[in-house]
C-alpha cells in the first residue's frame, strides 16, 4: 500500500534544544530528546517535500505521487471538508480520466490505512487471518482513521500541533512577542527554531492553481522571520555574525530593501561606515537605472542615520 517504515533524518527543528518559557503549543518533549513534538508523536511536514512521521526516526513513506498530491491538498485546509472536484483538480487539472472518482476513493482508502490514527482512536493491528487451507485475508483497522468522508467531500483529521506549518507560525509569533518585550536572545532562539522547520519550498508538489497561493504566503512568512531573526541578532550586537548572511541574501534578492537596511546597520556597527555608504550609493544607482525608482523611506532613513552616526543616533531598521 505504499507504506514503509524506515529510520531517516528527522526535520531539523525536531532536533533543536527546547527553549525555556514554552507554552502548550510546544507539547511535551519525549524522554531522551531535547526537541518538542506533538503530543500524539505524529508530524505532517509540508514545509518542503511531503513527509509524515510517527515519531522522530520513524517515517511513514507515501511514495505514490497521486497519493502525495491528495494528502497535501487535504493538508492545505486541515480539518475542513474538501470537495471531490477540488481533489480532482489537484490530481489532473483540466484532463481528468473517466475513472477519476473511483481512483480518488482508492487512493484515499490506501492513505487511510497507511497514516497513523488520530489521537485517542483505538485500532485493530493489521493481521492475516486464515479462512481456508488455501487462502487468507488481511484484516485492516476499522473506522475512518485520519480521513473522513461524506457525500462529495473529504477531510483530514489532524491536530494543529501535528502540522509543521502551524508549528512554524506559532513559534514565529512567540518570537515576535519576545522581541516586543525586549527579550532579543529569546526572540533570536525562537526565530531560529521556526526556520528550522523548513526543508525546502512549501507545498511545491501541488499544481499552482491549487497550492500556489499558500506556497507564496508561507514563503513571505519565511522571509519575514529571516529578517526578524537578523533584527534580533543586530539588537544583540552580533553584527559580524549576520554580515555573511546579509551579503549572500542581498546578492540573491537585490530588491528586498529591508535586507539592505540591515546590511547598512551591520556594516556601520562593525566600524565599516564608509563601506555602508558605498553600498547604499551602488544600490541607489541600480534602483534608479534598472527600475526607475528611488529607495523606500525605511532604507533612506537608515542611510541618513549612518550619515549622522556621529550624532549619537544609532542606525537600525524598524
Amino acid at each position: 500500500m505504499g507504506e514503509e517504515q524506515a529510520a531517516a533524518p528527522v526535520p531539523e527543528a525536531w532536533n533543536r534544544p527546547r527553549i525555556s518559557g514554552g507554552t502548550a503549543d510546544d507539547a511535551r518533549p519525549r524522554a531522551g530528546m531535547g526537541a518538542p513534538e506533538p503530543a500524539s508523536g505524529v508530524l505532517f511536514a509540508a514545509l518542503g517535500p511531503l513527509e509524515v512521521w510517527r515519531s522522530p526516526g520513524e517515517r511513514v513513506r507515501v511514495d505514490q505521487r497521486k497519493k502525495r498530491t491528495l494528502l497535501l491538498t487535504l493538508l492545505l485546509s486541515p480539518g475542513r471538508w474538501i470537495s471531490v472536484e477540488h481533489l480532482r483538480l489537484a490530481l489532473w487539472q483540466d484532463a481528468p480520466p473517466r475513472s477519476a472518482l473511483g481512483n480518488i476513493k482508492t487512493y484515499l482508502s490506501e492513505l487511510r490505512h497507511s497514516l497513523p490514527p488520530p489521537p485517542g482512536m483505538t485500532t485493530v493491528a493489521p493481521v492475516v487471518a486464515s479462512v481456508s487451507p488455501a487462502s487468507a485475508i488481511l484484516r485492516r483497522p476499522v473506522g475512518p482513521g485520519r480521513i473522513e468522508s461524506r457525500p462529495g467531500e473529504y477531510r483530514l483529521i489532524v491536530r494543529p500541533d501535528e502540522i509543521d506549518v502551524v508549528r512554524f507560525e506559532r513559534t514565529a509569533e512567540r518570537g515576535r512577542a519576545a522581541a516586543r518585550a525586549g527579550a532579543s536572545r529569546q526572540a533570536a532562539d525562537l526565530f531560529e527554531r521556526a526556520l528550522g522547520w523548513w526543508r525546502g519550498c512549501a507545498f511545491d508538489e501541488l499544481p499552482a492553481e491549487v497550492g500556489g497561493a499558500e506556497s507564496l504566503r508561507l514563503e513571505e512568512a519565511r522571509w519575514a522571520v529571516r529578517e526578524e531573526l537578523i533584527d534580533a541578532r543586530l539588537e544583540l550586537g552580533e553584527h559580524d555574525r549576520v554580515l555573511p548572511m546579509l551579503r549572500a541574501l542581498t546578492l540573491e534578492h537585490p530588491t528586498r530593501e529591508r535586507l539592505w537596511a540591515q546590511l547598512l546597520v551591520a556594516l556601520e556597527h562593525s566600524g565599516r561606515r564608509a563601506e555602508a555608504l558605498s553600498e547604499y550609493r551602488a544600490l541607489y544607482r541600480r534602483l534608479v537605472t534598472d527600475l526607475g525608482i528611488e529607495p523606500g523611506a525605511e532604507l533612506r532613513r537608515v542611510h541618513q542615520q549612518v550619515l549622522e552616526q556621529g550624532s549619537g543616533t544609532p542606525a537600525r531598521p524598524a
